[in-house]
């Protein structure tokens, strides 16, 4: 088993930034193969609005990637299965 290869924003970058325009998720989107896991602490630290949401959750679909989220809201569930159905 390979060891985890860690992505972590400098803390200067603007979380007004939408996460897929942020330089460090990029480069974890354009280093992840399909069937990775990408694991955050919360899901804040990644997104701060509903669209962001749905916009990470289509590319992690597209891309075979599965979300894990270690505390807080949607810790308890896989929330990659909550694609919109418009983009299938």
């Amino acid at each position: 088993m390979e060891e985890p290869v860690g992505f972590e924003e400098e803390g200067g970058t603007s979380s007004r930034l939408h996460p897929l325009g942020r330089p460090k998720c990029r480069d974890l989107l354009m280093y992840a193969r399909p069937g990775d896991t990408v694991h955050i602490s919360e899901m804040f630290r990644l997104v701060r609005g509903t669209q962001h949401i749905l916009d990470v959750l289509d590319v992690l679909h597209r891309d075979r990637l599965a979300l894990r989220i270690h505390d807080g809201a949607f810790s308890a569930m896989d929330p990659t299965s909550l694609v919109r159905r418009a983009s299938a």
